[in-house]
């Protein structure tokens, strides 16, 4: 199922203050054919660890479902053990409509999840006019993602970003496991109360940004963790130079196991929450900063 309605334009802003972003509807006429000025402009960041069983299925529902908007995908394995990277120099040799889209970035060690966003952000700034994340272990429909991204901003007066939300009206989470479901919306309020954004998914990574947008951004200097997204998405939302829509996303548990402690990453989600409170409630710092100084090392 689309998570974008496929009937409706409905560009409403919220109310907002002079230091926050704004904010419209995430609801979007699906045409039928994509604008022409989006054709070959959207480059994706696939980030990789161990999802070797599924990385296929994802990649090529990427180029095969996206009528045309995609100018490139990066993968970027994160030193997996399971072969993962042999997958897919397999697919790009093997399968030409893939290798005529994919390029492969192996990290020598494992740089964190936000490291692998990173240094694919550095890649791709500047070379396409969009750059989306998408992940590789099959949690959503992939195609069907990039494409409500690709609708919502392709909309009048487009937005710089477009963000898929698990929270917002719409949206489909049956097959999201209760506890992480419990535990993102949760956070959703903590992150709100700490930094009076009004964000319906605080936590998503799923995203398509302008590359003029992210340059001004200072992503490099985030978290390489997890929570990489999470300090992205304060600063998105707090900027009043950009205009963000969100869009509903189907969302499901992974179709692969990966290590992952859900405390660990609460408790380390929770610590910069409430480091970035400090500076920018306390210490008055911009948002921007404060964001930055809530990273690990800073």
């Amino acid at each position: 199922m689309s998570a974008v309605e496929p009937s409706v334009v409905d560009i409403t802003e919220r109310p907002h203050s002079g230091r926050k972003a704004r904010v419209v509807s995430g609801r979007f006429a699906r045409t039928e054919l994509v604008p022409e000025r989006m054709v070959g402009t959207v480059s994706i960041v696939v980030p990789t660890y161990n999802t070797g069983p599924v990385i296929p299925d994802v990649l090529r529902a990427l180029v095969g479902g996206t009528e045309g908007v995609i100018n490139e995908i990066l993968v970027i394995d994160n030193a997996s053990s399971d072969g993962t990277p042999d997958i897919v120099r397999g697919l790009i040799a093997n399968e030409p409509e893939i290798g005529a889209f994919v390029r492969l970035l192996e990290n020598p060690t494992n740089l964190g999840y936000g490291g692998s966003i990173k240094r694919g952000f550095d890649e791709l700034v500047g070379t396409s006019e969009y750059i989306a994340v998408m992940h590789s272990d099959a949690q959503c429909d992939s195609a069907r993602t990039v494409m409500d991204l690709v609708t919502a901003a392709a909309a009048a007066h487009g937005p710089d970003i477009v963000l898929a939300s698990r929270f917002m009206p719409g949206a489909i989470t049956r097959e999201y496991s209760t506890p992480r479901r419990l535990a993102n919306i949760f956070f959703n309020q903590f992150t709100r109360a700490l930094s009076g954004l009004r964000m319906s998914d605080a936590g998503t990574g799923i995203m398509l940004i302008r590359s003029e947008t992210l340059a001004r951004m200072p992503f490099e200097r985030l978290t390489s963790g997890l929570q990489f997204h999470p300090q992205l998405n304060l600063i998105i939302y707090s900027d009043p130079r950009h205009t963000v829509a969100e869009v509903p996303l189907s969302w499901r548990d992974a179709e692969v196991s990966v290590k992952f402690s859900l405390m660990g990453y609460a408790l380390t989600l929770t610590k910069m929450l409430l480091t970035f409170a400090w500076h920018r409630r306390i210490r008055r710092r911009p948002t921007a900063d404060a964001v930055v100084a809530s990273a690990p090392g800073t």
